[in-house]
């Protein structure tokens, strides 16, 4: 079986997690901004894993769930850092 994709496939799997990514991370956060941050971050680092793309559409969601999670308290961490060294942040 032929591992390759072609790069439009690999756009429409993401495009279908994406908004998943963002309900997920945006739920943890509560805060707009910093959700679409986590993704756009997820995005990144998950569109260079080759293997993702192949895996199962179950194991591909729970990955994409852990990646987005893992990325959203990485965001708030560096809000918190942020807003610690400089109050007058909401």
């Amino acid at each position: 079986m032929d591992q390759t994709m072609s790069f439009g496939h690999k756009i429409e799997i993401l495009r279908g997690l994406e908004t998943y990514g963002y309900q997920v991370a945006h739920y943890m956060l509560q805060e707009e901004e910093l959700a679409l941050d986590a993704v756009k971050l997820a995005l990144l680092e998950i569109s260079a894993k080759d293997e993702f793309f192949t895996e199962e559409i179950a194991s591909q969601r729970a990955q994409w769930r852990k990646l987005v999670m893992r990325h959203a308290i990485h965001m708030k961490q560096i809000w918190l850092v942020a807003k610690q060294r400089n109050p007058i942040l909401n």
